[in-house]
């Protein structure tokens, strides 16, 4: 059955979609319920928030210091919103190369990535489907960096993102790095999943709509 066609006028809780809420409808429906439906708390977690403030170390010039090798394109945090078969996308990608059409996607954490992960990582390829469809172009290959992250006990409350409560994270200055190469057959797959998915978002949002 091909899902790229004319794709019927959908009711979105957020008008888009992006590979938070895709993730999070295929992995959790009833928390996609919750937090995108009824408006609930987002998920969160000391993790989180420790990896989000390093990425706003990156946007702003101030990782140097501590990440010598990691490699950061010019354009930062690019903003992409655009139409994949009738359904709105957004996508914020860490770093872009426009003119290799090229991106880099940072992560951080405790679990180590490693080559296979990478490969099944959905939001490499939700982004590389934003770049064809804002530039016309299927990006040739995108790089995932993992910056080690280590956790132990903090000696003394700290208010900053480094320590939190009774444990701090710390980035070890350990980078690995991923090579992804996409083709147009997985970039197709994503094109459908991202229909379907906007499909059966549009109908449950409806369906809660009656209800309320």
């Amino acid at each position: 059955m091909n899902l790229l066609k004319e794709t019927p006028k959908l009711i979105l809780p957020r008008g888009y979609i992006s590979w938070s809420q895709l993730n999070c409808f295929l992995t959790s429906p009833a928390r996609f319920r919750k937090e995108y439906f009824e408006n609930g708390p987002r998920l969160t977690s000391k993790y989180l928030t420790f990896g989000k403030n390093v990425h706003e170390l990156i946007e702003n010039n101030k990782y140097k210091e501590i990440l010598p090798d990691l490699i950061v394109y010019d354009t930062k945090e690019l903003e992409i919103r655009c139409s994949v078969q009738g359904v709105p996308i957004l996508a914020f990608i860490d770093s872009y190369d426009p003119v290799k059409n090229v991106f880099r996607e940072t992560k951080t954490g405790i679990v180590p990535w490693d080559k296979v992960r990478v490969i099944k990582h959905g939001q490499l390829p939700f982004y590389a489907v934003a770049l064809k469809h804002h530039t016309g172009k299927v990006p040739e290959y995108a790089d995932l960096d993992w910056i080690e992250t280590k956790e132990g006990k903090s000696e003394a409350p700290v208010d900053d993102f480094w320590r939190t409560n009774e444990t701090e994270l710390n980035i070890t200055g350990r980078l690995l790095s991923f090579h992804r190469e996409f083709d147009e057959r997985e970039i197709e797959k994503m094109e459908e999943l991202i229909v379907k998915t906007a499909r059966e978002i549009s109908e449950a949002y409806i369906n809660f709509l009656k209800e309320i």
